[in-house]
């Protein structure tokens, strides 16, 4: 005897990979962008903005990217991962080799691999993964986006 799957109630808004990873695109450029302000005049020279900002954006960077390649994924798998992703970064950065202290010594290879580690920098990290969650969780429910 074959199986059905229940229908879904007419309430339930469908889960839309197109809708999450355009989501996501929209925040990742929003985030790099972001990222690479926060090094220039004026927002270089806000406190915290300044200082953390480009990390927390590099979080949230590493989230969107997250949810690109995975858009079924639940927001808390996806803030995991993006959090493993951006603490793996910066504890690389305590590995001083030839060829990786190359690639860090170029602009691109230091806004994505960083130079040097900071303890403050996990904090960053932390604080933009919990603000790209809690992002995605309202820009979904605004949509009409179910997460399971």
């Amino acid at each position: 005897q074959a199986r059905t799957m229940p229908e879904r109630p007419l309430n339930v808004p469908r889960r839309s990979t197109n809708g999450t990873r355009v989501i996501a695109l929209i925040a990742l450029l929003l985030a790099a962008t972001f990222g690479l302000a926060s090094r220039q005049p004026p927002l270089a020279g806000w406190p915290v903005i300044g200082t953390y900002g480009g990390d927390a954006a590099w979080a949230m960077a590493a989230y969107a990217g997250w949810r690109l390649l995975r858009p079924t994924d639940a927001l808390l798998v996806t803030a995991g991962l993006a959090l493993l992703t951006a603490f793996t970064v910066e504890i690389a950065q305590l590995v001083r080799v030839d060829w990786l202290d190359a690639i860090r010594s170029t602009r691109l290879g230091a806004l994505l691999l960083g130079r040097g580690f900071l303890w403050s920098d996990l904090v960053a990290y932390a604080g933009g993964t919990v603000l790209a969650t809690g992002l995605d969780a309202a820009t979904r429910r605004l949509a009409g986006l179910r997460d399971d």
